[in-house]
């Protein structure tokens, strides 16, 4: 037998046959499969909570009387187990809205700030993994999980507000729970968390402060968002006469006031029903201008295109940091 016959596979060889795709993602998947544990957990109890709102939570409750189209701002649930079901659906709402601040703790400080820190990436880096390719097989399995998980919770939620005779599904306007736990921005909010937490550890390159930044800023963004969701979509005005007074509206009033002769819309001068006051001020009716509930899905699909947008715009930033770090 020749003496390279005998001769023991070489580095490369051996590394070489762990190194596609699939080996990339069982490592991740061994490496943080506490992490997906967790998940899948966390899916289960939710989901389980809201089968049990769609099902036999509604048992003895009162629930399309008290939601007609003319209540809809009213709309609640009546009987004995009412207080119960209305705990646990705020409970399911939180625990799906919650999903972006988790996800980007865990990118920024275990997914990515561990490894980043205690150096272990770059030996992963010589074992003819590219950097880019290990950033890929990071994000991918991560991101696919959160999308099936966080699309189930989301057609769960809408069964429920669905199968109530439109309990808190009419109401999306009066609770930002509620709208953020019923559409599409629910399924890419976690996976801008995961961009966040990615970048801030690539940034910060330490896990405990890249976990509390990215805590930080996701919870910045959401903010931002509820501040400037209003802006997203033309309001709708209605008006009502100086005998009317405001007209009514269902939906988010934005903004409110007074109609002078020429159409302008000013500060209600509170005249209290005083014609002098009214005529001195030139006030001829009022108005209210929002979104009615009928804007919930084009508010949900512009606000899920900019989330898109800017999740794509920090992969990339992250990708151009991570190649500008390992050519230098």
């Amino acid at each position: 037998m020749s003496s390279a016959a005998a001769s023991p596979p070489s580095l490369t060889t051996r590394t070489t046959r762990g190194t596609g795709p699939t080996g990339l993602t069982w490592t991740v998947l061994r490496i943080h499969r506490s992490a997906l544990w967790l998940w899948i957990g966390y899916v289960a109890v939710t989901a389980a909570l809201l089968l049990w709102l769609w099902g036999p939570g509604t048992a003895g409750l009162d629930i399309i009387r008290h939601c007609a189209p003319a209540e809809v701002t009213a709309c609640t649930a009546k009987g004995p187990t009412a207080s119960t079901y209305h705990a646990l659906l705020d409970v399911t709402e939180l625990l799906i809205i919650v999903v972006p601040l988790l996800v980007a703790a865990f990118a920024g400080g275990a997914l990515i700030g561990r490894e980043l820190d205690s150096g272990t990436v770059r030996l992963a880096w010589t074992q003819s993994v590219s950097p880019a390719r290990w950033l890929t097989a990071k994000l991918a399995l991560p991101a696919a999980l959160l999308v099936l998980g966080t699309i189930a919770l989301v057609l769960l939620r809408r069964l429920v507000a669905s199968s109530s005779g439109g309990l808190a599904s009419s109401k999306w306007h009066t609770s930002t729970s509620i709208y953020a736990s019923l559409g599409p921005t629910a399924v890419v909010l976690p996976l801008l968390g995961l961009a966040i937490g990615t970048l801030v550890a690539f940034l910060v390159r330490r896990p405990l402060p890249a976990l509390g930044l990215s805590l930080l800023v996701m919870g910045i963004v959401s903010a931002a968002l509820c501040v400037g969701r209003d802006s997203l979509w033309p309001l709708e005005t209605v008006t009502g006469s100086v005998s009317e007074s405001y007209p009514s509206f269902s939906g988010v009033t934005v903004s409110e006031g007074a109609i002078t002769g020429s159409g302008a819309h000013v500060p209600d001068p509170l005249c209290d029903g005083d014609q002098a006051c009214l005529v001195d001020h030139d006030i001829t009716g009022f108005y209210r201008e929002g979104h009615p509930p009928s804007h919930f899905w084009p508010l949900q699909i512009v606000e899920t295109g900019i989330l898109a947008a800017l999740t794509a715009l920090l992969v990339t930033v992250t990708y151009a940091i991570l190649k500008r770090k390992t050519s230098s």
